[in-house]
């Protein structure tokens, strides 16, 4: 009997670590009808990919529309009634928009920073305007960069290049550390440097949240 109440409740324990490692996806969207209920935008509107359709890693690809916002504005998701998790995942396609002028002294920085419940989990430089410009963003693969300063649509001109990551596959966005039934997560670009949506921008696709 003792034995048999000992199997059981090992079978028990390893069914529920498989439950607890199984991924589920909590938040899913491509843009292409709109921005979810659970999306605050802020300034930030859907538009059309322009030069960025086709671009993929895997089956995450640009197409129809993406959220595209101007830097300096904050889109914020808001999940809630999550299920029991000890990590989270945040999987998307980001979009560098025309002179992003990365990590410089004039102008003075654009920064990518995403953020879990006000904690930043991601804060990245990302130049587009001229190869000089330092960019602290490193893929951890090559193949996470999808295009590099090329000219992908919107604005036209010397310094008004665009390029194309998938950060999902960021060990950073990969894998967090989160346990609570509700997230609040905040994009934006931050920096001095930051200027108006027809100089620089930014934009994303196929966003996804997963817990597990």
């Amino acid at each position: 009997m003792t034995r048999t109440l000992f199997a059981l409740a090992l079978a028990a324990a390893s069914l529920s670590a498989q439950a607890a490692a199984t991924k589920i996806t909590v938040f899913k969207t491509s843009f292409d009808n709109g921005i979810p209920a659970q999306i605050a935008p802020g300034t930030a509107a859907t538009e059309g990919v322009q030069g960025y359709a086709g671009l993929a890693y895997g089956k995450r690809v640009f197409g129809g529309q993406m959220l595209r916002s101007a830097t300096g504005n904050v889109v914020t998701l808001t999940l809630t009634d999550l299920p029991a998790h000890r990590h989270l995942g945040i999987d998307f396609l980001f979009a560098a928009i025309d002179s992003l002028d990365g990590t410089g002294t004039f102008p003075s920085g654009d920064f990518l920073n995403v953020e879990v419940d006000g904690v930043s989990v991601f804060r990245e430089s990302f130049a587009n305007a001229t190869e000089s410009q330092v960019q602290s963003y490193q893929p951890s693969k090559p193949g996470f960069v999808l295009a590099r300063r090329v000219d992908l649509g919107f604005s036209q001109g010397t310094y008004y290049l665009d390029s194309a990551y998938w950060l999902g596959g960021e060990p950073r966005l990969k894998r967090i550390a989160h346990t609570a039934s509700s997230a609040v997560i905040t994009f934006r670009i931050e920096g001095e440097g930051i200027q108006d949506l027809n100089d620089e921008s930014w934009g994303m696709d196929a966003l996804k949240v997963v817990v597990w």
